[in-house]
């Protein structure tokens, strides 16, 4: 099956072909393909590798694979951001 590592704003990604949803159920009429989508944040002292659920599944392995991407790059932009300041009005 076919992964897809890379460096995304210095976190590593890492998205592979999870589950093959024609195994589970052979009476699908299409295969579905389900990413795993794992990341990694660096730290000066290590490391912390999450599993980010994509929710998903999808027709083609290259359209799972970008979705995998596509979701591991807003999590990551989501981080990046920080956590939200309160707005007092």
């Amino acid at each position: 099956m076919q992964s897809h590592y890379e460096t995304y704003k210095g976190w590593s990604v890492s998205v592979q072909i999870s589950a093959h949803l024609s195994r589970i159920d052979p009476d699908r009429k299409l295969p579905d393909y389900v990413p795993r989508v794992v990341i990694t944040e660096h730290f000066d002292d290590g490391f912390r590798d999450r599993e980010v659920a994509d929710g998903h599944s999808y027709p083609t392995i290259d359209e799972c694979i970008a979705h995998g991407i596509q979701t591991a790059h807003e999590y990551i932009d989501k981080k990046a951001e920080g956590p939200k300041k309160a707005v007092h009005h």
